[in-house]
């Protein structure tokens, strides 16, 4: 890949930043900032303020084909995600825009494209991800939720949870198992539901501060038309693979981290220690240069995925992969990092004694998410491993016992 941007190229990604900085000045004073602030009731006018904007722009449906109102390319999404990382910008649905329009677009038939492609690029229909289980979470094939097909429908019974945003989805999407007997992987499917169907139960699971972004969903006999399938029956393992990859390639948390070392870089150039901005300490300096070489390397990876999807060729598994392990682990490095420099400070929010809104307490808090949503961090390097370097998995036990046996035999 050339990593050079061509003159058509700055060009658009100005435009970008021009149309997010602009749209960031309606931003509300008491607007709640943070991974939380998509999903909080007191902060829905000002997100369906800009994700209209974004629909109207033609911003929800960057990189789609022509024929479902597409325009623009893949790096045209990459350039839209840093513009809104960098001005902290609401609007998008990351699960029907950022995840499930792109599966559809390379999986699904035009009869579905038809029917749920115009109400994502619109804004319109907002989407949930039903995946994780009390006891299926990084292990996603063991999912037990069941999806049984009786005549020209599915009917689901089971439960879900940590579901982000169910309590404001219109539909959600998820992994079923159609064959309670099959084989783990070839027993699951992927299938589309109306979130106000009749048996969905949604519960809140609200943080100690009362934020409200994750749920449990239960199903009671939900019934399911069965054309709300994408791929073949038992065949939704693919199905999600190709939709992770899609989620993990993710340039917003790149851009979003990129404003918060400015953010740091400014309290160090403004605030003094011994008559001496800490900016001319070394070991600061140092540190703030080394969490700009690596956020700056995250970000060219997040173009290389941009630039094989831009080529018709999804990236591959453990590049995707690649990707979600460097800028979660760089989310966690910089959250320590500004809390460090700002010492006590950096341990309140809500306190006079705040500094930066108090930022820095609350990036510390939340930033082990990203390494255990969308997988955890240990899945990501298995995956590398596996898929990416070729190396051996290892043996079960139950496999190693055959071994030494064999061995033994041997003898």
């Amino acid at each position: 890949m050339d990593f050079k941007l061509s003159e058509e190229e700055e060009k658009r990604r100005k435009e970008f930043f021009e149309g997010c900085k602009e749209l960031s000045k309606e931003k509300p004073k008491d607007f709640i900032d943070g991974i939380e602030a998509e999903y909080e009731k007191a902060n829905q006018p000002y997100i369906t303020r800009c994700r209209k904007e974004f629909a109207k722009r033609g911003w929800l449906r960057l990189g789609w084909p022509p024929e479902y109102g597409g325009v623009g390319s893949h790096m045209d999404r990459v350039f839209f995600g840093e513009a809104r990382g960098y001005y902290v910008l609401p609007g998008v649905d990351i699960f029907g825009i950022e995840m499930l329009a792109p599966t559809l677009l390379a999986m699904g038939n035009k009869e579905v494209k038809d029917r749920y492609l115009p109400g994502i690029g619109d804004g319109d229909t907002l989407w949930c991800e039903l995946y994780s289980e009390p006891n299926a979470g990084s292990d996603l094939a063991a999912v037990t939720a069941t999806a049984i097909r009786k005549g020209d429908e599915y009917v689901i019974n089971g439960q879900k949870t940590w579901t982000t945003n169910a309590h404001n989805a219109d539909w959600g999407f998820g992994l079923f198992r159609t064959d309670p007997q099959g084989r783990k992987r070839r027993n699951i499917s992927f299938l589309l539901m109306d979130m106000k169907a009749p048996g969905i139960t949604i519960n809140p699971l609200e943080y100690l501060n009362r934020m409200h972004m994750y749920n449990e969903v239960f199903f009671d006999d939900v019934h399911v038309p069965a054309d709300q399938i994408i791929g073949e029956e038992n065949q939704g393992w693919a199905v999600s693979q190709a939709l992770v990859n899609f989620e993990r390639s993710n340039v917003l948390a790149v851009s979003a981290v990129g404003r918060l070392l400015e953010t740091l870089v400014e309290y160090c150039n403004e605030t003094k220690v011994g008559g001496k901005p800490l900016a001319q300490d070394p070991f600061i300096r140092n540190k703030v240069a080394e969490m700009a070489v690596e956020i700056e390397a995250s970000r060219t990876l997040a173009y290389y995925i941009a630039d094989q999807q831009n080529r018709n060729q999804l990236a591959a598994l453990f590049e995707s992969s690649a990707a979600k392990v460097f800028i979660g682990d760089i989310y966690e490095r910089l959250g320590a990092l500004g809390t460090d420099i700002l010492g006590s400070y950096g341990q309140v929010s809500a306190s006079r004694w705040a500094r930066q809104r108090g930022v820095w307490e609350s990036m510390y808090q939340a930033a082990f998410v990203l390494t255990i949503s969308m997988g955890t961090n240990e899945i990501q390097k298995n995956i590398i491993a596996w898929y990416g370097l070729n190396m051996p998995r290892p043996l079960s036990p139950v496999s190693v016992e055959k071994a030494l046996a064999t061995a033994q035999a041997a003898k």
